[in-house]
């Protein structure tokens, strides 16, 4: 069963830095099996950034966090990994309602 998480975090070399290096790391993020439903930083602070992900299970969410090589690569793009914060999300939800909104 695939497992919903919300994420918070601080970075400091701006989205764009970041979304590079998620592109770069694809291999090493679809070993772990994320998938990403939404990333952006908040409106009035770009610095503060807000990801939904998408994990195959609660195993593959530890082996994300444990990952060092790509904690390192996060940590190279701007990431403050120390401010992050992961919440899953109860299995009752609703996605994509009415329709998605999908901006890349």
């Amino acid at each position: 069963m695939a497992i919903i998480v919300f994420s918070k975090i601080t970075i400091t070399k701006g989205f764009q830095t970041w979304k590079e290096m998620v592109y770069e790391a694809d291999g090493k993020l679809e070993e772990h099996g994320i998938k990403f439903i939404f990333a952006g930083t908040q409106k009035d602070d770009p610095t503060k950034l807000h990801v939904i992900m998408q994990f195959p299970s609660m195993d593959a969410l530890e082996a994300f966090k444990g990952d060092e090589e790509l904690t390192k690569k996060r940590i190279q793009a701007g990431a403050v990994v120390e401010t992050m914060e992961m919440t899953p999300m109860s299995d009752d939800y609703l996605t994509n309602y009415p329709e998605p909104h999908i901006r890349h």
